[in-house]
């Protein structure tokens, strides 16, 4: 989803022009309700997914992202997978964002060994749309080089997103829709449907905020289904949770 500071900037009820399609919402919505369909008789995995984002700023219009996950059954069929990486952000406008970065995937244990290097290109139209509703389209071009072959991949994001305000408490919940397309299979094979929630630390913890008086911590935790036509399980739900720093 949107990053924090970015969503904030945009402000309300100001209309901003979106270049997302509708054949491109139509194309998420289609491939995600017939996957879903086809994925209730599927074996589903349940797994845990932290994440550790960190944000700095480098100039007005550009910043510097630091990326650490651990995943299971993202890529691989059986093994726990670690990835870090790094991403430069160029915000041109307050409605969109370019991002050009770099991930190093990893196995961490040997049942099915991986090993992967991303090129990550993205580009991110965002607009505010009526009940001061955020919509973010994002699209990201990945090329990979994975276990030493080359391949490459597309993915769209849909997200739909509000802030509440819950006393001094801020709380932005949010929904998503992700199709991938993979040409190593030269076939729409993955989609994701995620719901979640950002909950600033700061507020909620003085301790934080005492630490380092300029850093903005969010958490995001979310719950996250995966269908996949090419991968064994087919289906996966994924319960996250992701600390963002932003300095």
């Amino acid at each position: 989803m949107d990053p924090y500071p970015i969503s904030k900037s945009l402000g309300c009820p100001k209309m901003l022009s979106l270049k997302a399609s509708g054949t491109t919402f139509l194309l998420v919505v289609t491939l995600v309700s017939c996957s879903v369909a086809k994925a209730q008789e599927a074996e589903t995995r349940r797994e845990f997914w932290p994440e550790l984002d960190v944000f700095i700023p480098l100039k007005p219009k550009f910043r510097l992202g630091i990326t650490a996950t651990v995943t299971r059954l993202e890529e691989t069929k059986e093994d726990t997978e670690a990835s870090i990486g790094a991403h430069i952000d160029f915000t041109p406008r307050k409605d969109i964002t370019f991002r050009a970065g770099y991930r190093y995937g990893f196995s961490l244990t040997d049942t099915d060994p991986y090993k992967e290097h991303r090129i990550i290109l993205e580009q991110t139209y965002r607009r505010i749309i009526p009940l001061a509703i955020l919509l973010s389209d994002r699209n990201r071009e990945e090329l990979r080089f994975l276990n030493g072959s080359f391949s490459g991949r597309y993915r769209n994001r849909l997200t739909v997103e509000r802030e509440f305000s819950l006393r001094k408490l801020r709380l932005t919940p949010y929904a998503s829709g992700e199709v991938f397309y993979d040409t190593r299979f030269d076939t729409w094979n993955r989609n994701r449907l995620t719901g979640g929630i950002q909950v600033p630390l700061k507020r909620g913890f003085p301790i934080i905020g005492l630490l380092d008086p300029g850093r903005i911590v969010v958490l995001d935790l979310y719950l996250m289904r995966q269908n996949d036509s090419r991968s064994d399980p087919p289906r996966v739900v994924g319960f996250g949770a992701t600390f963002n720093l932003y300095w």
